[in-house]
């Protein structure tokens, strides 16, 4: 049961903050005429935020294998948003803007976090699982 939660609550808490923070803490800024690709990178990094959710949660209601396999997925999608605002989309070029100062060292942050607690989660179910299927072998 602690490594049902060690693998599901991080993935679930780090997705909702990256989901929840571009759109209010951490929001792409707010002088431009019209949206720059720090709004694309919010409005990206929202989406893939709601994503790890939704992986987090399923990890409540399975078996530790299938825990590691959407640990794995956390891990893609949590690179995938430390590039939206690194590389693929960007933010915006200036040093002071509130993109740069603010959103991206937080995406930067949730997104190595939600890498660790995956790689650990993957980890211990794999360990557990590697006991599992010892403890069935020995009694046959």
């Amino acid at each position: 049961m602690k490594s049902k939660l060690f693998a599901s609550v991080p993935a679930i808490v780090l997705g909702a903050l990256i989901a929840v923070g571009p759109q209010t803490f951490a929001h792409a800024c707010l002088k431009h005429d019209t949206p720059g690709a720090c709004h694309y990178s919010a409005l990206a990094a929202t989406g893939v935020g709601v994503v790890i959710l939704i992986l987090g949660a399923a990890a409540l209601f399975v078996d530790a294998r299938v825990r590691i396999g959407l640990n794995i997925a956390v891990i893609a999608n949590a690179l995938l948003t430390l590039a939206v605002p690194t590389v693929l989309i960007g933010v915006c070029r200036g040093a002071m803007m509130h993109c740069r100062m603010v959103m991206l060292p937080t995406l930067i942050v949730l997104s190595v976090l939600a890498i660790v607690f995956a790689a650990a989660a993957i980890w211990l179910d794999a360990k557990a699982s590697r006991a599992a299927g010892a403890a069935v072998a020995g009694t046959r």
